[in-house]
């Protein structure tokens, strides 16, 4: 209460009547200074928003001159294209070299809504075929003047790269016209170093429909944007009049009855110029008008209060600064700040519920690294078990002595398909009892399914044959070890139960389109119902120990980056699709959580 009292009678509040007496005049300058301030950071403003609309109009253009670019390259490759064009060229088949042209001009016309005619004319002028969509003549367009297709021929000539030409207008039916500009590209045969002629592209001004976004919004500027280029040629303007006329030297320049802001961008790969044309004058005629009515609101009511309103916001602006930089450190992870609770008045509250805030977020962080280290840890012991209790079912060295002592006897024998047998067991036991969580390359893990089909081939009486395709780039990739061998086993057991004969299981590794590997298992055995499909592809737990176990390795080693799924056909065959992410990233993750 002590502290409320003296705040209530500090010495800034005793010196307000002061303050009010002594800054009158002060205070004129001051609004004079702040509104000069407004003035200038206003117009940096506008330059800023003229130069932000220059680049984006500047982008729709290159974007959409882009777009012609690629239709244009798109024609002069096409095949079709190109042999009619040199059916022309040559003089040979006319009329089917022109009908042909039609067809497919006609096609590529409608791919964008501005392309208004396409054109071929040879080298010389002579030949040429013109497609327009605003004249139905076959052969008696815009392009029939010799004299005109000679002086295109002789400014193409001499560009190895695209031409520009204005905007022109052309006549229509009925004494109408359409204002077009035409983009020529030469058509070049750098093997045989000829000139077989020309492309020329008739654009109408539908191309710059996209430099009218926004005018809506900013109805209340005047605005106008030209189009000019390198000759002063006027190619588009936003007043329709003007397209076709040159650009005048005092066109928009800046005077005091207009304040036009007048900024330019080239844009690439044409000879063009974006002129953007902003009227400063509006702009700030509210601005004028506003700083009138604030200085004689302050002549009338303000100035008493002047020194009132300066100390309220000195002390607002302090406080309110404060609670923000904390809030900012928070946001950059120093939880558990405290403010101080003196701050007295209207922000006590303020500061109480910051406080609070702080300290529940702090506890919550703490809860959660708790949490996710003891699920961590409980994850890391649980699939240590695991892969324990496998390892120990049983002893390897002991099966492994005796199958060697087995090979041997079959050899002395001379029972080599047993003693092949054996010896095929004795290298997947070695495989399997040795670092079973361990990982290998793919060229590893295909040769020990090679020999575990083999014994399964014979053990069931070669009803049944099997491919394994590794291409080359997929071998030294890294994965972990016995992933595929359940699946397969499954596709032995119950695929090939009802087979007799003629049993077929395929084994293909690719890289596919997600960058990720892909195992595809395949078998024409009996298949599956709807409902076990359905099971297995929505990862309930179907009772099978093997596909169970694939699907919970998948989980440890690759979390949500590896899937699998089913596909089966009763009496037809099943197909499993295992993919699974790889690098190097992957093999030393793997590597760390095994310790």
């Amino acid at each position: 209460m002590d502290k409320k009292k003296k705040h209530k009678t500090s010495w800034t509040r005793r010196m307000m009547v002061i303050l009010v007496l002594v800054v009158l005049v002060p205070t004129f300058l001051v609004i004079s200074i702040v509104f000069n301030v407004a003035m200038s950071n206003l117009e940096q403003q506008a330059y800023e928003l003229a130069d932000y609309r220059v680049q984006q109009k500047v982008k729709f253009v290159e974007r959409d001159l882009q777009q012609i670019f690629d239709l244009m390259y798109q024609v002069i490759t096409d095949k079709e294209v190109t042999a009619s064009m040199g059916e022309l060229y040559h003089n040979k088949n006319v009329v089917e070299g022109k009908s042909a042209l039609r067809s497919k001009f006609i096609s590529y016309g409608q791919m964008i809504e501005a392309i208004q005619s396409m054109t071929y004319i040879d080298d010389v002028g002579e030949n040429y075929y013109t497609y327009e969509k605003f004249n139905s003549a076959y052969d008696n367009g815009s392009w029939s003047d010799k004299e005109r297709r000679l002086e295109i021929c002789h400014i193409v000539q001499s560009s190895s790269e695209a031409v520009f030409f204005p905007t022109g207008t052309e006549e229509l039916a009925g004494g109408k016209g359409i204002d077009l500009f035409y983009i020529a590209l030469p058509l070049q045969d750098y093997v045989a170093d000829t000139n077989n002629g020309f492309m020329i592209m008739g654009i109408g001004m539908e191309f710059f429909k996209n430099l009218d976004m926004g005018n809506e919004t900013e109805s209340e500027w005047e605005d106008q944007v030209d189009i000019i280029d390198d000759e002063g040629n006027i190619i588009f303007s936003q007043d329709s009049a003007r397209i076709g006329e040159k650009y005048g030297a005092g066109d928009y320049k800046s005077d005091s009855e207009t304040e036009k802001l007048v900024k330019e961008k080239k844009i690439e790969k044409s000879n063009w110029i974006l002129q953007d044309y902003m009227n400063m004058k509006d702009i700030k005629k509210d601005l004028y008008g506003f700083q009138r009515i604030v200085l004689l609101v302050c002549i009338i009511f303000f100035v008493p209060l002047f020194g009132a309103v300066w100390a309220l916001n000195k002390y607002f602006r302090s406080n309110l600064k404060q609670l923000s930089l904390n809030l900012k450190k928070i946001g950059e992870g120093q939880v558990g700040i405290q403010l101080d609770t003196t701050i007295e008045a209207e922000f006590y509250p303020v500061v109480q519920q910051f406080n609070q805030m702080s300290k529940s977020i702090e506890r919550l962080i703490k809860r959660l690294e708790r949490e996710r280290a003891q699920s961590a840890e409980a994850l890391s012991r649980q699939r240590e078990a695991e892969l324990r209790a496998l390892e120990a079912q049983i002893n390897p060295h002991f099966l492994y002595n005796t199958l060697d002592s087995i090979n041997w006897r079959a050899i002395e024998n001379e029972e080599y398909e047993i003693s092949e047998m054996v010896s095929c067991l004795g290298d997947l036991l070695r495989y399997s009892i040795s670092d079973i969580d361990g990982m290998v390359c793919v060229r590893e893990e295909g040769e020990w399914l090679n020999k575990y089909l083999f014994l399964q081939q014979k053990r069931f009486g070669d009803k049944f044959t099997f491919s394994i395709q590794i291409p080359e780039e997929v071998q030294m990739i890294l994965i972990h070890k016995m992933l595929l061998q359940p699946i397969i086993e499954n596709c032995i057991v119950h695929g090939m139960e009802e087979i007799k004969e003629k049993g077929i299981i395929s084994v293909d590794a690719i890289i596919n389109n997600n960058g990720k590997l892909q195992f595809s298992i395949k078998d024409n055995g009996k298949g599956m119902d709807e409902k076990t499909l359905s099971k297995l592809n929505n990862n309930k737990k179907n009772g099978n120990i093997g596909t169970n176990n694939v699907k919970a390795r998948l989980e440890s080693y690759y979390g949500k980056e590896a899937a699998i799924w089913y596909h089966s056909v009763l009496a037809v065959g099943s197909t499993v699709t295992l993919e699974i992410p790889f690098g190097k990233e992957y093999y030393v993750k793997n590597s760390d959580s095994r310790g």
